[in-house]
């Protein structure tokens, strides 16, 4: 079947030009004109995200060609379409920038499968007329590629737009306003990327509507009202639902979460409810339990202190309770943390020695094949995912078994560490890239339900 979807995607000339603010401002010009905007992010990242839900009022979303099945990428924009009048879909990197020699993963690649406008955002500080040719190469770079228009960043003045604005459309291409330099949407750094959207006040949005005001707002209104797309869209119910209860960790050091796997979660019939590690002393009925990537090094302190969370998270796994751990979740469930030199106990399920670097330890997108039959998946299964993490395993006291072998590029390793029904890994697993792995994986807890005959719950 075929739907028509409204959108467009921010693009940039390379990292760090400010895609994340133009995307945010363009947002809030449309909010305010009372359009209820979907908000994406392509590629893996989880940050970028966090802050959309502050100006859209609902989560960000991923689209992302190398973790996601053309038809699980279609279905994802589709299915949150449906009660959304427009999609604002913030790029990665440069254009052109993705994974290997064919760029897997790109902003390009994903405007080619969806066909929406692009805008090209370029950042003009320090440039004058140097700016043309450098926008003149990447439109006539690919000329499949449908850009229609260019936002200038860090350009502080009416009249240095202007400047720039005239000359840039000497060669057939529209300008569609700039962002200025506005202190209130600075976004500090840490060692993954930008804060989190959480840690965001009103000034951060007042900032944002500061920039939208410097937007060419009848343009931008008009390109959208004319940008619609038939999508082909193929139906991913899944054939027979298995009702099981999730608890997912979600706090401010637990918040790596594609929203995606939680859709498919529930569309094969899962009741998901969450719960803080930081904050909480249990995490309700359960018969898997979800603990993702996020920033626990940041809070090490309060969730070693919390012994009534770790009790509950080491007496589920011993009773054979089902658990998915990634990254941050891996790191939590270590033995030993050291940070800065400094220990902290953490739950002590995995018998691990966790280490905080200065720098990567890994960084992009893997594959990853299932060695042998596990508490989660059959032999063979595979997925895609990413890893991102300064953090590494210094020491393991006792062998666990590795389930993964996971490639990228040429290179191959061991990893996805189980104990008992217990699945740790520092890959953020991506099930758009497998969605049946999902039922898989649901039909094997199910023979092990821990809740059976309670009430399922959903929060």
């Amino acid at each position: 079947m075929y739907k028509e979807v409204r959108g467009v995607i921010v693009a940039a000339t390379k990292s760090g030009s400010g895609k994340t603010m133009a995307a945010l401002s363009l947002m809030k010009l449309l909010v305010d004109e009372g359009l209820k905007v979907a908000p994406f992010k392509t590629g893996p990242d989880f940050i970028d995200t966090s802050h959309y839900e502050k100006v859209c009022g609902v989560k960000g979303r991923n689209l992302d060609s190398f973790m996601m099945t053309e038809d699980f990428l279609k279905w994802n924009i589709y299915s949150v379409m449906e009660d959304r009048d427009v999609a604002v879909i913030e790029g990665v990197m440069g254009l052109f920038d993705g994974y290997g020699e064919d760029a897997k993963g790109s902003t390009a690649e994903l405007a080619k499968k969806l066909g929406l406008p692009v805008l090209l955002l370029v950042d003009a500080k320090g440039m004058s007329q140097s700016i043309v040719p450098l926008i003149h190469g990447f439109l006539n770079w690919d000329n499949g590629l449908p850009i229609v228009g260019v936002i200038l960043n860090r350009v502080n003045t009416e009249r240095q737009y202007a400047f720039l604005k005239t000359r840039i459309e000497k060669i057939g291409i529209k300008c569609f306003g700039y962002i200025p330099t506005i202190p209130e949407i600075k976004v500090p750094e840490r060692h993954l990327g930008i804060a989190m959207g959480y840690e965001q006040d009103k000034n951060f949005v007042e900032g944002l509507k500061k920039a939208a005001a410097c937007l060419d707002k009848k343009r931008l209104l008009n390109l959208l009202e004319n940008s619609s797309k038939k999508i082909s869209v193929t139906d991913l119910a899944p054939v027979k639902k298995v009702p099981i209860n999730i608890a997912v960790a979600y706090d401010e050091a637990f918040s790596f979460i594609y929203q995606e796997n939680i859709t498919l979660f529930k569309q094969n019939g899962a009741y998901v409810h969450y719960f803080s590690p930081l904050n909480d002393k249990t995490f309700g009925l359960a018969d898997l339990v979800y603990l993702p990537g996020g920033y626990p090094e940041l809070f090490m302190e309060q969730l070693a202190e919390n012994n009534k969370m770790k009790d509950a998270i080491t007496d589920f796994v011993e009773k054979g309770g089902h658990l998915i751990a990634e990254c941050g979740g891996l790191i939590y469930l270590s033995k030993e943390i050291i940070i800065d030199g400094v220990s902290f106990s953490g739950v002590n399920i995995l018998p691990f020695t966790i280490e905080m670097g200065k720098r990567f330890s890994a960084l992009g997108y893997v594959d990853v094949i299932v060695q042998e039959n596990n508490p989660f998946f059959e032999k063979g299964t595979a997925l895609k995912g990413h890893r991102f993490h300064y953090s590494y395993i210094k020491k393991i006291d006792t062998d666990v078994a590795p389930s993964y072998l996971i490639k990228r590029k040429e290179t191959e390793e061991k990893e996805g560490f189980i104990y008992k029904n217990l699945l740790a890994s520092y890959v953020h697993l991506h099930f758009g890239s497998n969605p049946d792995a999902v039922g898989m994986m649901f039909k094997k807890i199910d023979g092990k339900k821990t809740t059976k005959n309670l009430q399922l719950i959903e929060g």
